[in-house]
């Protein structure tokens, strides 16, 4: 058995705070039972590399080299961001993108051969390799423990925010009240005080009618003794209509004033209630914002967990993050891969419909819900959604190859040929689409 000298390696999503991720399953090609070739009785599977998403044994045809044979699939294809392995890797022959197809030899063997390096020199580099990859996987360990606080941290840092606005709120509902109260009592001072003057001007004007009938007595006696009295009288009378316009003139500009005064309060009562009402707005408008900031972090945690094969956590991740925004598509959309993955094709179906009813041209949405059909059989439907996928993205090189593959089901041979040529069009380094149509010219007897 030949051992593979590549080691794959593992992209750590790290710092990415401000990047939405959206997962969008891969393409895949056909496996020999649906191209009538029959299952593969090799032994234990493995995986290729992230992007092939293949498997192969060393039982498997590709350790003669022959690139004309099928490969096995076994496992649902999705594109990986996070993978390493370790150990010993059985060589995937034809089928590994380092594989020389005109020297039907793998390039590594090539190499090691052309620098002259003996069987010690390639056991020291394997150890070497297996050294690199052993402090990978610690340092990815590492990685997840600093997620992981990070995250308490997040919660925590949630719920002392949110204690924090609860007691801004609270202390803004007792200050409006204590100005209400505020209000009210000069309202009602105010009143008194007018009670008070109208009151008093009252009693002024009576105390003048008495004064008037006193003097008209006198006048009335002085008028009978003498001309000069009457005369004296008038005068005395005119004074007194004077000082009384004088004081009817004062309480009008008293009323007036006060009129302004209440005018002017009523104002400033509106514009605190406007201050308060604005405040109250803001930070409504601030909440949300974190909360949008919360679910989008939420949703990138989903997204890791998800490709560190965490499925249970990432569908927690995804449905918190929902919590917090109700329309966020993108977080339906990931959660519907999840389900996927889960074998809970019923739950994926609601979820990608879900992110499509909130956002009709997301296409990566319609090409997962498209791979949910073709798993159930529901060829026709799977068809459909990945039209939908490619209308709204033309170049989808992934949509291109299911569609392919959906139609070969159906026996819609022309069709499926034409979806694959257009994704190698699209993508010349569609490594399935290429494979799917050797794999056909292969069984027709053509020339590929």
């Amino acid at each position: 058995m030949k051992i593979c000298p590549l080691v794959t390696q593992a992209y750590i999503l790290e710092e990415q705070e401000n990047e939405l991720l959206v997962m969008e399953t891969d393409d895949h090609e056909l496996s020999p039972e649906e191209t009538g070739e029959g299952p593969d009785e090799s032994g234990e599977d493995i995986f290729m590399n992230p992007e092939s998403g293949e498997e192969s044994d060393s039982d498997s045809p590709e350790d003669t080299n022959d690139p004309d044979e099928s490969e096995v699939i076994t496992e649902t294809p999705v594109r990986f961001t996070a993978k390493s392995f370790k150990g010993e890797v059985k060589c995937l022959g034809s089928t590994c993108r380092f594989h020389d197809d005109n020297a039907k030899q793998c390039r590594f063997e090539m190499f090691f051969a052309s620098t002259g390096k003996d069987t010690e020199d390639d056991g020291k580099i394997s150890e070497e390799i297996a050294s690199i990859d052993e402090k990978l996987s610690d340092r990815i360990g590492s990685v997840t423990d600093k997620l992981d606080k990070t995250w308490d941290f997040q919660q925590q840092s949630a719920s002392d925010m949110l204690g924090f606005f609860k007691e801004i709120q609270e202390k803004n509902e007792k200050r409006q009240n204590e100005i209400a109260e505020t209000m009210g009592d000069r309202f009602t001072d105010l009143k008194k005080t007018l009670d008070s003057i109208t009151e008093d001007n009252r009693m002024v004007i009576e105390s003048i009618a008495d004064t008037l009938a006193e003097k008209t007595e006198d006048i009335e006696g002085q008028i009978k003794s003498s001309e000069d009295s009457i005369q004296e009288f008038k005068s005395e009378v005119s004074d007194w209509k004077g000082s009384l316009d004088q004081s009817i003139d004062s309480m009008q500009n008293n009323l007036g004033e006060s009129r302004k005064m209440v005018e002017e309060l009523s104002e400033n009562h509106n514009e605190m209630m406007q201050v308060v009402e604005n405040q109250k707005k803001s930070l409504e408008e601030e909440e949300k914002k974190r909360m949008l900031s919360e679910a989008k972090k939420l949703n990138n945690a989903g997204v890791m967990s998800y490709h560190n094969g965490q499925y249970e956590k990432a569908l927690e991740m995804f449905k918190n993050a929902i919590d917090l925004d109700e329309d966020f598509t993108e977080a339906y959309n990931n959660m519907g891969l999840t389900y996927t993955e889960m074998n809970d094709e019923d739950k994926a179906t609601e979820a990608f419909k879900k992110a499509i009813e909130l956002n009709p041209d997301l296409g990566a949405t319609y090409n997962n819900l498209g791979y949910v059909f073709y798993r159930l059989g529901s060829y026709v439907e799977a068809i459909e959604m990945y039209n939908e996928a490619i209308g709204r993205s033309k170049d989808n090189s992934s949509a291109w190859t299911n569609l392919g593959n959906a139609y070969y089901k159906l026996d819609r041979i022309e069709e499926a040929l034409e979806a694959w040529n257009k994704a190698v069009e699209i993508d010349p380094g569609n490594e399935k689409a290429k494979r799917n149509l050797k794999r056909f010219h292969a069984e027709a007897g053509e020339p590929n």
